[in-house]
């Protein structure tokens, strides 16, 4: 078994963990009043991906700009940022229940690492104009509250922290949004000259003025930078891209957790193993992949590090096609051999025929028909075009 993985490393210091301020999640956020016609058209772009939205809440966080939206969709908190061109950059759904809410493993191993002992509040999981999924975490650790942004793949996009000691204020909460290169400021642009370009995010003040957060890349070194409104250069992280060591290691029977074996013998009883891979991630155990046989069948099974099954393959038997050769009367046959033997064996009368037919789906036919003093054998094919002809002796 094979895995190719691109992980950027996890154990370094997010985009913003000198920045003191909380980043909004599911609470209504108003920064500036929105105009009657602006919250309308929000809501009316809301409505088109969501018919069933109530209580939509419409808030201006970049003006003339981006604007965003709180709303329900059958009970369940959502919110979304829309531009003024009327694209939705970006919607979450709020899952305030953490306990049924899974996270992917590499978040959690980002949250163990950096924040030992934290516990979760809130999980929002959306996703940007491009579809692509993103993480939004609300954390309590050491007695402040921290907003964390991740990618699809579980990388740390920016963390939000509001200071110790102090309550949320809806009214000062801000928000993000995505912006592309050409969408940065000039000033930006040109200092981001030399790099490859990943992705850049913005959050708007209630002051109205605006942070700046890029990661971009040169060769495997992947930069996290910050700028402020003006554009002016506060903090940059360079975090070399790691590869993890990966490692499969063929596994014998004897080796096999017990958590499988009862897996094992709870679904597949008398199974017999064939063969085993484990493959390992930087010593750490990331999955296992077993071959048994049970009843003549060999069964492919796939385990977590842990032991849990994740999935199954079972060969499944061949079908046999239903094949089978059907008497037919003159009115059975198809209008195209019907023209056909009118002109070719003008005034052949029926005698008998068959259709042979695939899982009840007409092949080809046979027709014995008399012409004159003779008889004929005529061959037709599925659509009924002539095959052959053959004197019945």
């Amino acid at each position: 078994m094979k895995k190719i993985l691109f992980v950027v490393a996890l154990a370094f210091t997010s985009i913003l963990t000198s920045c003191e301020e909380s980043l909004d999640l599911g609470q209504q956020n108003q920064n500036e009043t929105t105009d009657a016609a602006s919250a309308a058209k929000v809501s009316a772009v809301i409505k088109q991906d969501y018919p069933t939205a109530t209580q939509l809440v419409v808030t201006t966080i970049d003006s003339n700009k981006v604007y965003g939206c709180d709303f329900l969709v059958n009970g369940v908190a959502h919110e979304a940022t829309v531009s003024v061109a009327g694209k939705i950059l970006s919607t979450y759904e709020i899952k305030a229940d953490t306990t049924k809410t899974a996270l992917i493993d590499a978040i959690k191993l980002y949250l163990e690492t950096n924040y030992k002992g934290y516990k979760l509040e809130k999980v929002a999981i959306g996703k940007d104009a491009d579809g692509k999924v993103s993480y939004k975490i609300l954390i309590e650790f050491n007695d402040k509250k921290i907003t964390l942004l991740f990618d699809a793949t579980g990388t740390i996009l920016a963390t939000f922290i509001e200071p110790k000691g102090q309550k949320p204020d809806p009214k000062q909460s801000p928000k993000t949004y995505t912006v592309v290169l050409s969408e940065l400021p000039a000033n930006i642009q040109s200092q981001l000259s030399g790099y490859e370009f990943v992705r850049a995010l913005v959050k708007t003040n209630s002051d109205g003025k605006k942070t700046y957060f890029v990661v971009a890349k040169i060769g495997d070194v992947l930069y996290e930078i910050t700028f402020d409104n003006a554009g002016v250069l506060k903090n940059k992280n360079a975090v070399k891209l790691q590869v993890p060591k990966l490692e499969a290691k063929y596994l014998k029977e004897t080796e096999l957790p017990q958590v499988i074996k009862d897996y094992l013998s709870a679904n597949y009883a008398a199974w017999k193993f064939e063969k085993g891979v484990v493959l390992v991630k930087d010593t750490i155990i990331d999955s296992y992949t077993i071959v048994v046989v049970k009843e003549g069948k060999f069964i492919t099974l796939s385990f977590d590090g842990k032991g849990k099954f994740i999935s199954v393959l079972e060969p499944k038997s061949p079908t046999v096609p239903k094949i089978e050769d059907k008497s037919i009367v003159a009115n059975d046959l198809p209008q195209a051999i019907k023209d056909y033997l009118n002109k070719v064996y003008v005034g052949w009368i029926f005698v008998k025929g068959s259709v042979s037919l695939k899982n009840d789906v007409a092949q080809a036919y046979l027709v014995l028909i008399t012409f004159g003093t003779d008889k004929y054998y005529v061959y037709f094919d599925k659509d009924g075009n002539f095959v052959a002809a053959k004197k019945d002796k």
